[in-house]
C-alpha cells in the first residue's frame, strides 16, 4: 500500500471519494495541529502523559517525517498518523511506535484510521521494524478495541504517577521570589 490511494466510498449522501492517504507536508502542519486540539483535550483524557502540542509535532516532523501520512478529503486533513522508529542500542531490532492516530469524528468508522494504519505499518516494514508498539489510556476502549483489531496484543498495564508540585514550600518560595 506505499502508493497513494484513490478509492470511492457510499455515503448517505451517495458517493463520495474516499480521502486519499498521503505522506505529510509541511503545509499539513496546522490542519493536523489543530485536529489534534481537538481530538486530543485534558478534558477527555486528563492523565495523558505525553501532551499534544505544536513543538512535539513539528519535532517529529522534521525527524520522522517518513513516518508522518495524512488523511485528505474534500482538500482538509481529516486524519493522521504520526510515528517514529526506535533502534535500540545493542538489539538488532528496530521498534516502529505509533504515537499519535486521529480521525475526524465525521469520519470515524469510515475506515479512515485502518488505511493510515496500514500505510504507516508498511512504511515501518520498509525501514526494517520488526514489532510496532501503540499506547492509548486504558479508558480509551475505542481505541483498544480498534488496535486489537488489527493484531496488537499483549497488552501491558503501565502506571503513571503525578505529582502536584504547587504545595511544596519550594515552588512557593521561587514563585514568591519571581513576583508572580
Amino acid at each position: 500500500m506505499s502508493q497513494l490511494e484513490h478509492h470511492s466510498e457510499n455515503t448517505a449522501n451517495g458517493e463520495r471519494e474516499a480521502p486519499e492517504i498521503r505522506e505529510m507536508e509541511l503545509g499539513d502542519l496546522e490542519p493536523v495541529y489543530l485536529l489534534g486540539e481537538r481530538l486530543f483535550t485534558a478534558d477527555r483524557w486528563p492523565s495523558l502523559y505525553r501532551t499534544w502540542d505544536e513543538y512535539e509535532l513539528a519535532a517529529l516532523f522534521v525527524s520522522d517525517g517518513e513516518l508522518c501520512f495524512v488523511a485528505e478529503a474534500d482538500e482538509r486533513v481529516i486524519g493522521f498518523a504520526i510515528g517514529t522508529l526506535i533502534d535500540k542500542r545493542g538489539s538488532a531490532w528496530t521498534y516502529a511506535h505509533l504515537l499519535w492516530l486521529g480521525v475526524d469524528p465525521e469520519y470515524r468508522g469510515s475506515g479512515v484510521a485502518k488505511r493510515l494504519l496500514d500505510r504507516f505499518t508498511d512504511t515501518c516494514i520498509e525501514e526494517g521494524a520488526r514489532m510496532m508498539m501503540v499506547d492509548t489510556a486504558s479508558e480509551n476502549t475505542g481505541a483498544l478495541k480498534f488496535f486489537q483489531g488489527q493484531g496488537f496484543g499483549k497488552a501491558l498495564q503501565h502506571v503513571y504517577l503525578s505529582k502536584n508540585l504547587t504545595g511544596l514550600p519550594e515552588y512557593r518560595r521561587k514563585r514568591r521570589n519571581r513576583g508572580v
